[in-house]
């Protein structure tokens, strides 16, 4: 397949945010890309030297169209503002896709860019899956009423439950307890704790794409509400800590989690779709990242 261009880094923080701004425009529609840029900046500003991070664009021109590649680690996630087939297709002609990524929120137009890059190069995809998209405003998360059932209490997620929490994550994949680690450490989260026994029996995430996720109970308590509990906790603590609206991307045969949503009010975004998918390594086997990297 031939190439144009030149795939080129995005190092200064100030052209980051200037990118980042590009996608308030038609809010909620590119409110995705505004979270991955919004959630990175953060974690650049408590750790500066936050390893095995970098941003590309096309020839040094990410002003014109908002065009960026987000490579951490294994995860990748891609935009571009008009959603246009050429710019985008050339720069992650040039990205080097040996190692396999975890492709994240993937719009379905731009899924549709990813499909045939992928059968260009012949990259070989392990599991992909198709979600829909729920948003609940800031002003309508302040206003949730969380109440805490007798018997619990509400506190963030320790970093010492990493472990049950990528245990149980349905998304879970080598590599994935050093991310748990991360969002346990750097991003909004709730945990609901059992009075008695202190021990952790249900919680919620933020993903750096901004999306709620990891909304896992314990089989042992569910059938009580818990889920709706921490995820209205985590939305409320969102909008009053970040100032942000709240988004969730739920796999469509999820039922469960979409009654979650409606009855917090979230509002389904019709006609949106967003994949996340796995690409494996070209010499064979799964993703990985040693946890302590």
């Amino acid at each position: 397949m031939a190439t144009v261009g030149q795939l080129t880094r995005i190092t200064d923080v100030a052209d980051l945010k200037d990118l980042q701004k590009l996608y308030l425009t038609d809010w909620p529609n590119n409110c995705v890309g505004y979270f991955w840029l919004d959630n990175y900046l953060r974690w650049l500003h408590r750790n500066p030297t936050l390893k095995h991070l970098t941003f590309y664009t096309l020839d040094d021109d990410w002003r014109s169209d908002g065009l960026f590649i987000l490579v951490h680690r294994y995860q990748l996630f891609f935009s571009n503002l008009s959603r246009r087939k050429s710019d985008l297709l050339a720069a992650l002609e040039h990205l080097d896709w040996s190692g396999g990524f975890k492709v994240s929120a993937i719009h379905e137009t731009h899924h549709r860019i990813y499909k045939e890059l992928a059968l260009d190069l012949r990259l070989h995809m392990d599991r992909e899956m198709n979600t829909i998209m729920y948003i609940l405003t800031r002003k309508e998360a302040e206003r949730l009423q969380v109440k805490c059932p007798e018997g619990y209490y509400l506190d963030k997620v320790r970093l010492e439950h990493a472990d049950q929490i990528n245990d149980l994550w349905s998304a879970r994949h080598p590599g994935s307890l050093k991310l748990i680690q991360m969002l346990i450490a750097y991003n909004t989260n709730v945990g609901l704790y059992e009075k008695e026994s202190g021990s952790l029996c249900a919680w919620c995430l933020r993903l750096q794409s901004g999306f709620l996720g990891a909304l896992e109970v314990l089989p042992t308590h569910q059938r009580r509400g818990l889920g709706l509990v921490v995820a209205a906790a985590i939305s409320k603590a969102i909008a009053a800590d970040l100032q942000q609206d709240i988004t969730a991307l739920v796999n469509m045969n999820n039922t469960a989690a979409c009654r979650v949503f409606e009855k917090l009010h979230f509002k389904l975004i019709q006609g949106e779709h967003y994949y996340w998918s796995m690409i494996r390594p070209a010499e064979g086997g799964q993703i990985s990242w040693p946890c302590g990297e």
